[in-house]
């Protein structure tokens, strides 16, 4: 009786750490990396910029350049800016109330929405020509 207690322990245990590993090796897997399509000395700052867009900062040298790209959610939103719009009221009276002002009426860059962003800082060197020297996550 006690001999088969601890296989049902020692089987259920087996069975936990199976789904465990399991779980654990498929969310590695599923962990893309967004880099690993740039080959470096092969490919220029236009394919980059093609599937990233402009890079947020970009530090230029007399020997090549060197691109920083941040993911979409750590850029800085900008300010809101409201200016005041005065309205007829009641009686002769005016009202005053402060409306804010959307940049470029509200309208979205359309090729802006099909780049793919990195999910993590990445630094891109380039040599004179533009070519990928080195890739930094």
């Amino acid at each position: 009786m006690i001999d088969s207690h601890k296989r049902l322990i020692f089987s259920s245990f087996l069975s936990c750490l199976g789904v465990g590993c399991l779980i654990w090796i498929t969310a590695c897997a599923t962990v893309s990396d967004q880099t690993s399509w740039i080959q470096v000395g092969m490919t220029t700052k236009d394919e980059v910029v093609a599937r990233y867009g402009e890079p947020d900062f970009m530090q230029t040298s007399a020997d090549g350049a060197i691109a920083t790209y941040r993911p979409t959610s750590s850029k800085r939103s900008s300010p809101r800016v409201e200016i005041p719009t005065v309205q007829a009221g009641p009686f002769g009276t005016a009202t005053t109330t402060m409306k804010p002002i959307e940049p470029g009426l509200g309208a979205e860059d359309s090729a802006a929405g099909r780049r793919e962003r990195p999910k993590k800082e990445i630094h891109i060197r380039y040599d004179a020509q533009g070519i990928v020297q080195e890739v930094l996550e």
